[in-house]
């Protein structure tokens, strides 16, 4: 495929060098943007301000995270948006990439488009969030701030259909101003599809192994998998088993035979990349039954190991998941044993199992995907471009 012939400037406060930063998004995002693009420059790692009344501000107001985060002061915006305007001022791009709004809230015309890209708007974020996490002191200004940057932005792109409607909502901006493009996957099987698939079609008849990803526990349903694995076992599923990733959670004394916790596992390590690889292969299901998601990453490297994905039906988890067709999507407030009959259901056919296993897999190849991610900024770019 040939490269748009334009130049792409990307903002971020994020490192998209560093292939753990963010877990691994602006990493692969860039990477798919120079293979698409024929020049790609890069503003990045950006470090806000610090005065001595913020930080003094920071220490005493304390929380975990922090209940006034530096990158939300009015220094720090101020300095991100010069910063901008400076690397505009020296590459002269054709357009600029923001990885979120905190380069733009400050930012004076740059007379080229301007794109922001994130998973969801900020405060839609906070709010999603808000059972775990408070809202920070300055989150109300952040987000007013937000909303008018957002208003000038050439196009607005999130990660679901889910965010694309959130931004109409606080925004107030018009449905064409507004793009839903899933971010790709940042993990995947290093086999070609023609190997996945005969992988996929060797997984054990005898044994239903469920693979849980996730640092936050609760957050991510941890407790919920755990009943759903006892009632498959209650269900005459003698050989389940659920592997544990992420976290190291307390595991009732009755499941502690057939649940296995494997603590975090670095996808950088040889050792545990190859352990993480193993463990996507051989499940048969993803299950992360979240209780509040922005994206979920971890559905779309699901998607890329052909591995059906179970969840709740919450946020931009629609969006990803296809019910019944690419996993399995239960309604918010949906107890264990609905999980489990809808598990047993497709488990028991070997052929609905591996036309959703197969469903998965294309849906990654055609959506989920970095490459498909840097071909829709690129027709952005044209199509603004051509009519500045």
């Amino acid at each position: 495929m040939n490269k748009f012939p334009g130049h792409l400037l990307i903002v971020t406060l994020e490192d998209p060098f560093n292939p753990v930063s963010w877990s691994g998004t602006a990493y692969n995002m860039r990477q798919a943007l120079e293979e698409r693009i024929e020049r790609v420059s890069v503003l990045s790692n950006l470090k806000p301000k610090r005065t001595l009344i913020n930080v003094a501000l920071r220490s005493v107001l304390g929380g975990k995270p922090p209940r006034y985060p530096l990158y939300l002061t009015p220094a720090a915006q101020k300095q991100f948006a010069r910063e901008t305007e400076a690397a505009i001022r020296e590459y002269r791009p054709d357009a600029v990439l923001s990885i979120s709004s905190h380069c733009l809230l400050y930012l004076e015309d740059p007379g080229v488009p301007v794109f922001m890209v994130s998973d969801a708007p900020w405060m839609t974020w906070k709010e999603t969030y808000g059972a775990f996490e408070k809202l920070p002191l300055l989150g109300k200004r952040f987000a007013k701030l937000e909303a008018e940057a957002a208003r000038r932005c050439t196009k607005l792109i999130f990660s679901s259909e889910w965010a694309t409607e959130e931004a109409r909502r606080l925004y107030d901006v018009p449905p064409e101003k507004l793009c839903a493009q899933p971010m790709g996957a940042n993990w995947t099987p290093r086999e070609t599809s023609e190997e996945l698939a005969q992988i996929i079609q060797a997984r054990s008849r005898d044994e239903l192994n469920l693979l849980f990803v996730g640092k936050d526990w609760e957050r991510k349903g941890g407790p919920l998998a755990l009943d759903v694995t006892r009632g498959l076992r209650a269900a005459g599923v003698p050989k389940v088993r659920l592997h544990i990733v992420g976290g190291n959670p307390q595991i009732p004394s009755d499941l502690q035979d057939i649940v296995s916790v494997h603590g975090r596992l670095r996808q950088s390590d040889s050792v545990e990349g190859e352990k993480l690889r193993q463990l996507f292969l051989s499940a048969h299901f993803l299950i992360v039954p979240t209780q509040a998601e922005c994206y979920g990453v971890v559905f779309a490297e699901a998607h890329a190991f052909g591995l059906p994905a179970v969840s709740r039906g919450v946020h931009a988890v629609p969006s990803i998941i296809q019910d019944g067709e690419t996993g399995i999507v239960q309604a918010e407030n949906d107890p264990a044993s609905r999980y489990v009959e809808r598990i047993l259901a497709v488990a028991k056919d070997r052929d609905a199992y591996l036309k959703m296993a197969f469903a998965a897999r294309a849906r990654y190849e055609a959506k989920l995907n970095w490459h498909s991610f840097a071909d829709a900024i690129a027709d952005l770019m044209k199509r603004s471009i051509k009519t500045n």
